[in-house]
């Protein structure tokens, strides 16, 4: 990789988008029609097609962490607070949708994992004012784990209107709400 600029920024960009929207099996060549970047430009910045998608990986990081401390900073209720948030980094839960879709590969299941942990520990009392739950934190964070993977399963690509991501949420909630307690009853039996 080479010193990184503007042409290098825009390469990542437009690809962050490409593979939010398509995945990891996005086209370089149809990527380079798409932005008008000169495909060897590309090459000049990565190695290859792989190069360009650990950096993404590591821009996505970059970017959940100012998704991190703007959740600390407004979410005062889980619902709406979050959804409102959640609505400003569209690009970014598309990004991270993909990496669930494509959780067969290693990479991208451990940074959709961990994005998961650093996110629902942040939540945390938040999530157990709604469950009022009297459970262990790492039992409430597994639970939570399942309803954010049907969430981001589920959710519409081409509606992310805080409403309909609150209404999708609600929704998986209120399905899952006695599956949670009554694993909570089996375990204090």
């Amino acid at each position: 990789m080479k010193t990184k600029g503007k042409t290098y920024q825009n390469w990542i960009e437009a690809a962050y988008w490409e593979f939010a929207c398509c995945g990891p099996d996005f086209s370089l060549k149809a990527l380079s029609e798409k932005t008008s970047l000169p495909r060897a430009t590309l090459y000049y910045h990565f190695d290859g097609k792989e190069s360009l998608v650990n950096e993404l990986l590591r821009h996505h990081e970059l970017k959940s962490k100012a998704y991190f401390a703007e959740i600390k900073t407004n979410v005062k209720h889980l619902i709406p607070d979050l959804y409102k948030v959640m609505f400003k980094y569209k690009g970014e839960v598309l990004f991270h949708r993909q990496l669930l879709k494509n959780s067969h590969i290693e990479s991208f299941y451990c940074l959709y994992r961990d994005v998961n942990n650093t996110s629902l520990n942040i939540l945390l009392p938040h999530i157990k004012a709604i469950f009022e739950s009297k459970s262990s934190d790492s039992d409430l964070i597994e639970f939570y784990h399942t309803l954010t993977d049907a969430w981001y399963t589920r959710i519409k690509t081409n509606d992310l209107s805080v409403d309909t991501m609150i209404s999708l949420a609600v929704e998986i909630m209120e399905n899952t709400m006695g599956l949670y307690k009554s694993k909570i009853l089996q375990k204090s039996i």
